[in-house]
């Protein structure tokens, strides 16, 4: 069956048929990216939500000194998109970008309201999706306030270990809100 990985995210939330995933499945437009490429631009608006079937993208935002601050990154089994422009149809406020050459599935807002309507077990779904991530940001932020970078980083690892190799370190350093030089002594440190 395509879209195994979603059938398997969805189902670990909610109970639900074949039946009623097709019916949310059709919806869906697979699209394949390359490394470097960008699925929403800081500044124009997002009609797109997008689930990750194979790779790897990051959001975030140019600050005024021009430094990239990275928000988050997601993987295989993710779901992605800027949620504010999403939502609120308002320009972006982050740009999302592949590390690795990626696989997607996306379903446009036009499509979502549609299924949500349509499918309670999709909509259900959804904010159970929504509700993790936001309770997700939380966490992230109060760690970033209020941890040390040794901590940040030790943090990091132990929630993203399958992740390490696969992030560029000055991609993580900005994550944690650290120096990639930081960084650096502290996985000197380490060894």
């Amino acid at each position: 069956m395509e879209n195994e990985i979603l059938l398997s995210d969805v189902q670990s939330k909610i109970p639900i048929s074949e039946n009623e995933f097709e019916s949310f499945a059709k919806l869906l437009v697979r699209k394949k990216i390359k490394k470097k490429d960008k699925l929403i631009e800081e500044g124009k608006k997002n009609d797109k939500v997008y689930f990750i079937e194979k790779g790897l993208v990051y959001s975030y935002k140019i600050v005024d000194d021009g430094y990239t601050q990275v928000i988050q990154f997601a993987k295989e089994n993710y779901w992605i998109t800027d949620l504010c422009s999403f939502f609120n149809l308002s320009p972006s406020l982050f740009t999302i970008e592949a590390i690795e050459d990626c696989t997607l599935l996306y379903i446009t807002r036009q499509q979502y309201d549609k299924i949500c309507l349509q499918n309670r077990k999709i909509e259900t779904y959804f904010r159970l999706t929504i509700q993790s991530a936001y309770a997700h940001t939380l966490q992230r932020l109060s760690d970033v306030y209020s941890e040390v970078a040794e901590s940040k980083y030790n943090h990091f690892l132990t929630n993203n270990a399958q992740l390490v190799q696969r992030i560029p370190q000055y991609l993580v350093a900005s994550y944690l809100g650290i120096l990639p030089s930081s960084l650096s002594r502290i996985r000197n440190k380490k060894m």
